[in-house]
């Protein structure tokens, strides 16, 4: 693929007075452009805009679901309304029609999001001329984010909106909307979002962009469609015609992958958007975490003079988890800006319903507006993941004439109005009049009635704050090495006794197989019969009281420094997996806690002396990480079980994070002992085939993951002895 620095322009499609290397992949004309605004207008234009091709269709996206209805209320003049019979629809209508359909191929954290098996991608129900594919070729963590429809490279959608649940709504955003269900017949909160449209030779950029992802995803080459006949499709109902003849750049984010170089086009363009703003800089953004982005507007807005900042970003996000590290993210990062205001030219609101409280419009559009001269909207958050990690597409319109920077104006004034609930003209007046962006807002705004911007008071509690990571982490912008995340919670030096600790885990496993090969296979097994040992060991698991007393030695030799591995094994051997899970696991934690409170009545200068400056270094990270870092030194112990309870007692982690963190990590380590260790018994009781097969398959599992970090640590030692 192409890059920013080695791409040529060509003739056809790029400006001559405008170089890609301006930070766009292609700068080329459209002949119409328009901005659509929320579900209400994308999803029917998506229809008609399909319905015009004749023969290619390109549909990128993030998430899909073949049962969203596409009209609302049903249109009965365009027949099917469901997004599977609206495919098959304009496959019947056009015997040309080739559409591909390419998804993300999602990660399981969206499992019960997202459709499990479209109804377009079964055999028997797709239609021969539907080609589906699942876009996995992405690193680890990453996705396929960009959004697109582009048909016959004539016509083309780029935005935030993808062909799938909880993406519809009215532009009014009424709480009670009937016509707001998901496929399930579930309501769901007001949803905003927003696209462009456009036709014009900008679209043969699109759709190569299009065949080349699909190519890099299946390995097939698709041909560009050639040049239809007639007019390029374009919903007039739904989209009105903001520009003609524009001047349209096109910027991509792309990860290094398999030998592919990086693309931060997005980034770059609205850095220097910021940097070039004089008058006003509008942001919508689902996300608002990018560091980059953010220095661009702390230096901007520490300027003597300089545009005023508009940020309309959701209340807070829809989940949890998100809850509690995006939004966290942004919250420092708001705070930052606040901290270089010293002007008065920041304002942040989140659009808010009358009668919506508690629940909140979902923002989800992506879209910087920069002195009425440039409009940057498509796919990408301002998070640094989309800057970096994910794949992204967006479009820029510029404001290189007077009609082009009108156009721009009237698209900022149309959004405004929308959340003002005000006609686009009050908008213009009350700016004009004002000479003020963040005036007009405050003169329109009528909180409580309608529709108004509601300011966003973010408040940042010191506890979560000091919880939550670093972005690199959450929000990565590039993918990170393992020794990198393991770099961010425990320090070098203290980590090099794990090479040995792995090894030894390792050698530890072969051990016991070799121990129940010898008892299996050679006289040993005569003298220390198996079944005459369970036998004697009977006696504790019958006795009244046994699981009690197993538990209390169990964790009285925590406490003084007996290993834990042999009690998960001990436990899983005597009492069997579940049960010995339990008392293994009940151990551990007891001992746990009770090593934490010691520490803690011990104190810091006790432990010190016991421990040295190696765990002197593991109690700073234990009170700078909290959770995170208890949870890594449960899966990755750095010092002994029992020594690190009392350090982290006498460091200055609090006892919620020890023991969520204890019971977390504790958890897999626990469970795959117990699993193996009971497998164990079992082989060496009944010697079959089948349980010969799992002890081998289990003791390679458990092998090839003490030998790897082993192997992988001892090689990651060298590196930083040589560097």
């Amino acid at each position: 693929m192409q890059t920013t620095d080695d791409h040529q322009p060509r003739d056809s499609a790029v400006t001559p007075d405008r170089s890609a290397g301006d930070g766009f992949w292609r700068v080329g004309r459209a002949d119409r452009i328009g901005l659509v605004i929320d579900g209400e207008n994308w999803f029917p234009a998506f229809v008609e805009m399909l319905a015009g091709a004749r023969r290619q269709a390109f549909i990128l996206c993030w998430d899909v679901d073949s049962r969203v209805k596409m009209h609302r209320p049903d249109d009965a003049q365009w027949g099917p309304t469901h997004l599977t019979g609206i495919l098959n629809r304009a496959l019947a209508d056009n015997p040309e029609l080739e559409i591909h359909l390419l998804p993300w191929d999602f990660a399981m954290i969206y499992a019960f999001e997202r459709e499990w098996l479209p109804l377009f991608n079964r055999p028997r129900s797709r239609h021969p001329r539907l080609h589906v594919k699942f876009d996995g070729r992405h690193p680890l963590g990453a996705s396929h984010h960009q959004k697109l429809l582009v048909v016959d490279d004539r016509a083309a959608l780029v935005g935030g909106f993808d062909p799938s649940r909880w993406r519809w709504d009215h532009r009014a955003h009424a709480p009670d909307d009937e016509a707001r269900r998901d496929p399930d017949g579930h309501s769901y909160p007001p949803f905003h979002d927003l696209a462009f449209a456009v036709t014009g030779p900008v679209c043969r950029d699109l759709g190569e962009l299009a065949r080349q992802r699909w190519t890099r995803a299946t390995g097939q080459a698709v041909d560009p469609p050639g040049s239809p006949t007639g007019q390029p499709p374009w919903p007039e109902r739904r989209i009105a015609v903001a520009l003609e003849d524009a001047t349209v750049g096109i910027t991509r984010t792309l990860p290094a992958y398999h030998g592919e170089p990086e693309v931060r086009e997005i980034e770059i363009t609205l850095c220097r958007m910021i940097a070039k703003a004089r008058r006003c800089i509008y942001v919508e953004n689902q996300y608002f975490t990018s560091h980059r982005i953010g220095e661009a507007l702390v230096a901007t807005l520490e300027r003597q003079s300089g545009p005023e900042v508009i940020l309309v970003l959701p209340r807070e996000k829809d989940g949890w988890l998100e809850r509690m590290t995006m939004d966290v993210l942004r919250a420092r990062l708001v705070r930052r800006l606040r901290e270089a205001d010293r002007h008065g030219r920041l304002r942040i609101f989140y659009p808010a319903v009358e009668g919506l409280e508690p629940e909140m419009v979902s923002l989800h559009s992506k879209l910087v507006i920069a002195d009425d001269d440039h409009i940057n909207l498509g796919s990408a958050n301002t998070s640094n993941r989309s800057m970096g990690f994910d794949s992204e597409l967006n479009l820029s319109l510029l404001g290189d004439s007077e009609p082009a920077r009108r156009a721009i104006a009237a698209m900022r004034h149309e959004l405004l109005a929308e959340h003002l609930d005000v006609t686009r003209a009050a908008v213009a007046e009350a700016e004009g009049g004002l000479g003020s962006t963040i005036r007009a807002i405050e003169t329109l705004n009528e909180p409580g009635h309608g529709r108004w911007l509601e300011p966003l008071e973010i408040t940042l509690d010191e506890e979560i704050d000091r919880q939550v990571p670093d972005s690199a982490v959450i929000d990565p912008e590039r993918a990170l090495p393992p020794e990198e995340l393991i770099d961010m919670f425990i320090e070098g030096k203290s980590r090099r006794p794990l090479r040995r600790k792995a090894a030894t885990f390792a050698l530890l496993i072969a051990a016991l197989v070799a121990v129940a090969l010898a008892l299996r296979l050679t006289p040993l097994g005569d003298q220390l019969a198996p079944r005459d040992i369970l036998e004697q060991l009977a006696g504790l698991r019958s006795m009244e009281g046994g699981l009690w007393l197993f538990l209390g030695l169990a964790t009285a030799g925590l406490l003084v420094g007996v290993p834990a591995t042999p009690v998960i094994v001990a436990a899983a051997l005597i009492f069997g997996a579940w049960t010995g899970f339990g008392l293994a696991y009940g151990a551990l934690l007891t001992a746990a806690i009770t090593g934490f409170f010691a520490g803690q009545f011990l104190g810091a200068e006790a432990l010190r002396r016991l421990a040295g400056k190696r765990l002197d270094r593991v109690s700073r990270h234990l009170a700078k990480r909290g959770i995170l870092t208890v949870f890594s030194l449960r899966l990755v112990p750095i010092a002994p079980f029992a020594v690190v309870n009392l350090v982290a007692g006498a460091s200055r982690i609090h006892p919620r994070d020890f023991i969520v963190g204890s019971l977390l990590g504790l958890l897999p380590g626990t469970a795959a002992l117990t699993v193996f260790s009971e497998q164990l018994l079992r082989t060496l009781l009944d010697p079959g085939p089948t349980t010969i097969a799992v002890l081998a398959l289990l003791t390679v599992v458990l092998i090839g993951i003490g030998w790897g970090l082993s192997r992988w640590l001892g090689l990651r030692e060298q590196a930083s002895g040589s560097s």
